[in-house]
């Protein structure tokens, strides 16, 4: 009965803490949308306005100072670069450790500075970094253990996802499927607790600050989430409704090719940019080479809503071409420099613009051309899903931003498809290779050390009373060993943990101090040592 009521208590307060961070993540990240959006309205205003040469010299000169600007607040937060989700992943994971306040400030300023420009970048990355920073920084003021602070983590970057397409339930899946990649009771109610107050918070500052003319401009009505440019249409009958699923996995296959080839160059933009030693020559050239493209093509400037809509509006067929490959190439250096800001809505644009292509296709092919937000919504879902291997996620988001069931099969083909392909050609996830690219740059000890920790589980413990798979161990540790008494069992995911459990934890890491330290809230190492049978702590260097 005490242990009952001792995990009850822990989920009273994930639920409590989960609710707090929310309405933190609500009201910070709604006012910073909110700017976002001044600053990407001066931007298209700025290259619109820039017909003469006096004009376009006063551009550069702007965009020299915010790359400058970029480089010093990098230098004074280096997780700050790059979109926000690798970072929240990172720290949810217990992977990566950052200074929240200094971060989540440098994540919003290196932003809005690479808005300025039009750097071709979104929102939603930064805010669901800056919501997982917030969630970090309510759990080091409650001076909650790294192990509770890891689900806050998870929670505001659930709300940061959610507050910027007004999609709760794309934000939970996220946090499942993309952030931990396992399904876990408590990660879901971290998740949830923090989506349901953030969205309502930000909708009601939306609605009193009078800025519901934001959330129409990226597709989004309170209340209603629709994408009024991509209306998804009732099949006619079963005739259409077949011909769209057998487009939808022609679509798949289409896009995931390209989402792999998207997530190449991002990579070796990447490790091209990461040889530049100053951080100011590094961000440069995506500077000005989004200057060239905003003079040529003003409407690929900002994070790809414009460009879409645009691309949507009888757009010719080789103007959508121009826009496929100006986006394509100006996110992929964009991003590959480091500069700030999200890749979320610029795959949109992308996986729209090739969507717009498809359209033109099928309507030579006699398809009516009130589907054309079917077949758009088809492409969108399949890039995401190929670039980030989230199909989940990606069917949730196809039917939460624009609010019908309609094209859910077809929809849950093209993704199929599409991330079976990215698949086998073996593409590595573009938020997952990030985040490991982050945590190689950290600052670590020299030389990694094979670990092992034996404890005991005690009424205190973290893990009493819980599955081993609903426990958030430390990152990159294994249960190898559980004594019970005079038994000896094999651990799995599916063993109950009870209290006097003797376990043997393994890890390989660089810092095996700190890794015994938290593991303090899990096990008590010392009772452990008290017990007939005892095991001295293993650590040795690898080979």
């Amino acid at each position: 009965m005490k242990r009952k009521n001792g995990n009850r208590l822990r989920a009273a307060r994930l639920l409590l803490y989960g609710c707090a961070t929310g309405i933190a993540c609500g009201g910070v990240i709604s006012l910073f949308l909110t700017c976002a959006k001044i600053v990407i309205s001066f931007a298209f205003g700025m290259y619109e306005a820039a017909k003469t040469p006096l004009a376009i010299v006063c551009v550069i000169a702007l965009a020299i100072v915010c790359c400058l600007l970029t480089a010093v607040v990098q230098t004074l937060a280096p997780s700050a670069k790059g979109s926000g989700i690798p970072l929240a992943e990172g720290c949810a994971r217990g992977i990566l450790r950052v200074k929240w306040l200094r971060t989540a400030g440098a994540l919003i300023a290196g932003s809005l500075l690479s808005f300025t420009c039009g750097m071709p970048l979104g929102s939603e990355g930064p805010s669901i970094g800056v919501g997982g920073l917030i969630g970090d920084g309510i759990g080091r003021t409650a001076k909650k253990p790294l192990e509770f602070r890891r689900y806050l983590i998870t929670g505001g970057s659930s709300a940061g996802l959610a507050v910027a397409f007004n999609a709760p339930l794309t934000g939970v899946a996220f946090a499942l499927e993309e952030t931990h990649r396992r399904f876990s009771p408590n990660i879901l109610l971290a998740a949830f607790s923090a989506v349901v107050p953030a969205v309502l918070v930000s909708q009601l500052i939306f609605w009193g600050l009078g800025h519901d003319p934001y959330l129409y401009s990226i597709g989004i009505r309170a209340g209603a989430s629709i994408l009024p440019f991509l209306a998804q249409t009732q099949y006619a009958d079963v005739g259409v409704f077949f011909s769209v699923c057998g487009i939808a996995a022609v679509c798949g296959a289409v896009t995931a090719a390209f989402a792999v080839a998207f997530n190449c160059a991002i990579a070796v933009l990447g490790k091209s940019f990461s040889k530049i030693k100053s951080r100011t020559l590094r961000l440069l050239p995506a500077f000005l080479f989004t200057c060239a493209i905003g003079f040529a093509l003003f409407k690929t400037v900002g994070s790809g809503e414009k460009t879409l809509e645009s691309a949507l509006h009888g757009a010719a067929l080789w103007m959508l071409f121009a826009l496929l490959v100006a986006r394509f190439v100006t996110t992929a250096v964009a991003s590959g420099s480091g500069a700030t800001g999200g890749l979320f809505i610029p795959m949109i644009a992308i996986g729209g613009i090739l969507g717009a292509i498809f359209v033109k296709v099928c309507a030579l092919c006699g398809l009516p051309a009130e589907y054309a937000g079917n077949i758009v919504m088809l492409c969108i879902s399949a890039f995401f899903a190929a670039s980030v291997r989230a199909p989940i996620s990606a069917i949730a988001m196809a039917l939460e931003l624009t609010a019908s069931f309609a094209n859910l099969l077809p929809c849950a083909i093209a993704v199929a498809v599409a991330t079976a392909i990215a698949g086998v050609a073996r593409s590595e996830p573009l938020y997952e290779r990030m985040m490991k690219e982050m945590q190689n740059a950290a600052p670590t000890s020299s030389g990694r050390k094979n670990v092992a920790v034996r404890g005991l589980v005690t009424s205190d413990s973290i893990a009493c009373g819980k599955l081993i798979r609903d426990v958030l161990w430390p990152y990159n540790s294994l249960v190898t060993e559980l004594i019970r008494g005079d038994l000896d069992i094999v651990p799995d995911g599916e063993t109950k943990l009870s209290e006097g459990d003797i376990l043997v934890i393994r890890a390989e890491l660089v810092e095996p101090q700190a890794f015994r330290d938290e593991l303090k809230d899990y096990i008590d190492e010392t009772a452990a040592a008290g017990e007939n049978r005892t095991a001295d702590v293993v650590a040795h260097d690898r080979n």
